[in-house]
């Protein structure tokens, strides 16, 4: 595990966070998993600063094979401000690749199509509707205003689980037409222990969410 500290944030970068660089330079992708690895932690980063810029405390940043979890010290967030935040990594990753698309059509460089495709896949992946995908996180800040946040949380959490382990066995099949598609397996184990990992910190988050609900509605503002 290796710590640094970028805008009074703590990051925690774990060794797997490099594997993916490993396996795509065998496949002679190195580039775009170099650019995959570096927008993807630029993605967390953004997260954080927006939460700091909302008034929050931002804990940890952890990132792993596959992306990070941002921690924050808070329990409850107004949906609205919840909403921002989890879409502020995708909308970074988005944006970045509409604007190498644009210096794309005027030099159409190998290098600017490799960050180009790096963020359209980091920015499409991370709003799939599954948790702890940001996807999943909106998800579960709609369904939190029609459900309250508990019930929200843990239908988010068995809809993932359903999924994940899909996407483990459809990776396990696909092996035999080519080893790499054990990747897709690797995936959902990663968003598997990434989503426990996160649920450490569940029973805090609903304790403060009910406190704060007793003291005044639920707003979106």
């Amino acid at each position: 595990m290796w710590k640094f500290r970028i805008a009074d944030i703590t990051i925690e970068i774990h060794i797997s966070f490099f594997i993916l660089v490993v396996i795509f330079f065998f496949l002679g992708n190195a580039f775009l998993a170099f650019c995959s690895i570096i927008f993807s932690f630029l993605h967390e980063i953004v997260h954080g600063i927006v939460a700091k810029r909302l008034g929050y405390r931002p804990k940890t940043i952890s990132a792993g094979l596959f992306g990070g979890v941002l921690h924050l010290e808070e329990g409850y967030l107004p949906p609205l401000d919840a909403l921002i935040i989890n879409l502020s990594g995708p909308m970074f990753n988005l944006t970045t690749a509409m604007i190498f698309y644009l210096g794309y059509l005027i030099f159409p460089a190998l290098w600017i199509r490799s960050i180009l495709t790096a963020n359209l896949i980091l920015g499409l992946f991370n709003l799939m509707p599954f948790y702890p995908l940001d996807g999943g996180k909106i998800i579960g800040v709609y369904l939190s205003y029609f459900f309250g946040y508990g019930k929200a949380y843990i239908i988010s959490k068995i809809f993932s689980f359903i999924f994940t382990l899909l996407l483990f066995l459809l990776g396990l099949y696909l092996v035999q037409y080519s080893v790499i598609n054990l990747l897709i397996s690797v995936l959902a184990v990663n968003l598997y222990i990434v989503g426990r990992a996160d649920s450490r910190y569940s029973f805090y988050r609903l304790m403060s969410i009910y406190a704060a609900i007793e003291k005044e509605n639920w707003k979106w503002y």
